[in-house]
């Protein structure tokens, strides 16, 4: 039997065989190792970068560690040789300034500077009657059911939707964008001859972008588009339009089902949501967050020699940022196992990243987080799963594909 110690954390069955992160392991190696060698595996064998299996890595545990390193971009890079996942060579495509979280740290101020506006507290305040309007009307379609698939039937509509607006998608292209963001992030499932759904989102984004340029308007995509201090290239608009398709709904999408599905598991949590809900669904979001961490790591290149939690680095080393042992970790999070929708420092969890990186959509994903929830809270407030919900087989996201429920 392979010991923890041994472990090789480039292997995408091992998150759902333990419906989720591999918590033993990860405090395992955070008391006797924690900043760990992980070698290369060239056993994996699966549809994402040849690089994945065949990269050895340290794996950081210790929230302060992955604190550390993300917060200094100059050291720890982001653009060089490093991309979530140890996805530095994606088969078929090339790193662009496309790619918002690999960018130069210049490249990324001024981008940053274009795309932010829409997900400003004040933007964000103007679309939150729309936002709650469309988690109603998704709510509205399956309320008399009794029952629905609830992965795709509820929780991947409303990020999919309000990402269409925010781009300036046209309603009749909604559901196809749906089906090839949720696609992307199933990597795991697809062959060398499945269809990559990167390249119908390509064609859309292509499509759209020709149509904004002919016909501008105040959305994001037309800006981008038209924008003449960026100029972006074709396949840089192409790459937007993956990392916000991506992105902008796997993070939402997993931690609403996985919000259903501990509140089945902790009756007492529930209890509490119920018993008043607006005074406790900001804290449980975020306990939900840091209990999950939907997206497990990003990683990071070292630019020179150094040490991390004085453990020697050379340079050129990949390191992974293990978001979800940093937000187990019992040094910041008392007793970091337990789910307690009071937590008093739920908000300090890393599930959207740290430093010049951190999730733009952040207040918008928590938005439509809150919107969902709570008509699904006081619309449907007996949902509960039926059997076990399947887990994505993924070395990258804890997230659930599937979760039939009954109301």
């Amino acid at each position: 039997m392979t010991s923890l110690m041994d472990t090789n954390i480039i292997d995408p069955g091992l998150f759902p065989a333990e419906h989720g992160p591999p918590h033993a392991l990860f405090d395992h190696w955070r008391e006797h190792d924690p900043v760990h060698w992980n070698p290369a595996n060239p056993a994996y064998t699966g549809s994402m970068p040849e690089s994945s299996g065949v990269k050895s890595f340290w794996v950081l545990t210790r929230y302060k560690d992955v604190q550390d390193v993300s917060m200094n971009q100059e050291l720890f890079s982001s653009h060089e040789g490093g991309h979530r996942g140890l996805e530095s060579r994606r088969r078929g495509s090339r790193k662009t300034a496309g790619e918002l979280h690999m960018m130069r740290p210049a490249e990324h101020s001024a981008v940053k500077k274009v795309i932010m506006p829409p997900f400003m507290p004040k933007a964000l305040a103007a679309i939150a009657p729309e936002i709650d309007r469309l988690a109603a009307d998704i709510v509205s379609s399956v309320v008399d059911k009794g029952e629905c698939e609830f992965v795709f039937d509820v929780a991947s509509r409303l990020p999919i939707y309000t990402f269409c607006e925010l781009m300036g998608i046209p309603e009749h292209l909604r559901d196809q964008v749906a089906e090839y963001g949720n696609a992307l992030a199933d990597v795991e499932s697809r062959t060398e001859h499945s269809l990559n759904p990167m390249i119908g989102l390509f064609g859309l984004a292509q499509e759209l972008a020709e149509e904004k340029r002919r016909n501008p308007d105040d959305r994001l995509l037309s800006v981008m588009v038209n924008d003449t201090t960026l100029n972006l290239d074709p396949m840089q608009i192409n790459q937007f339009m993956l990392v916000f398709a991506m992105a902008g709904h796997e993070t939402t999408r997993s931690t609403a089902a996985h919000f259903i599905y501990l509140m089945h598991q902790h009756p007492d949590q529930y209890a509490i949501l119920r018993s008043d809900f607006e005074a406790h669904i900001e804290n449980a979001i975020d306990e939900v967050l840091r209990y999950t961490s939907t997206t497990t790591n990003f990683t990071r290149t070292a630019m020179a020699d150094t040490e991390i939690g004085g453990y020697p680095v050379k340079k050129g080393d990949n390191i992974y940022l293990s978001y979800a042992a940093a937000n187990r970790d019992p040094a910041v999070f008392e007793d970091p196992h337990r789910f307690d929708i009071t937590r008093a420092n739920a908000k300090r969890h890393l599930a959207f990243g740290i430093g010049p990186h951190v999730c733009t959509g952040a207040r918008l994903a928590k938005m439509q987080l809150r919107a969902l929830l709570k008509q699904v809270v006081t619309r449907m407030p007996d949902i509960r799963p039926v059997g076990e919900p399947e887990w994505l087989r993924s070395i990258w996201f804890n997230a659930i594909i599937r979760m039939p429920v009954t109301f």
